[in-house]
């Protein structure tokens, strides 16, 4: 069974779960730090730097599910399986 069709793109799939590219910014934002904080603490070989940049990356996720959790991506594959 075929959950999301292969034209709906993951780009596609996250602005359908947010109302516009401005409700995703801060998202994207604190995501990408911590991926350069989690970098950076990986080129140091400092453990305490990667766990910050886990921590900031979870924290994104986090924000964003609890932000658009019950927003319409259900909708969106609901339409997509229909």
């Amino acid at each position: 069974m075929k959950v999301v069709p292969d034209s709906l793109t993951s780009a596609q799939f996250l602005l359908g779960a947010a109302n516009s590219i401005s409700d995703l910014l801060p998202f994207l934002i604190v995501m990408a730090v911590g991926f350069l904080v989690g970098a950076w603490g990986q080129a140091s070989r400092s453990p305490i730097a990667v766990v910050a940049g886990m921590v900031l990356i979870l924290l994104a996720v986090a924000g964003f599910l609890g932000d658009n959790g019950d927003g319409p991506i259900p909708k969106v594959i609901r339409d997509a399986v229909d």
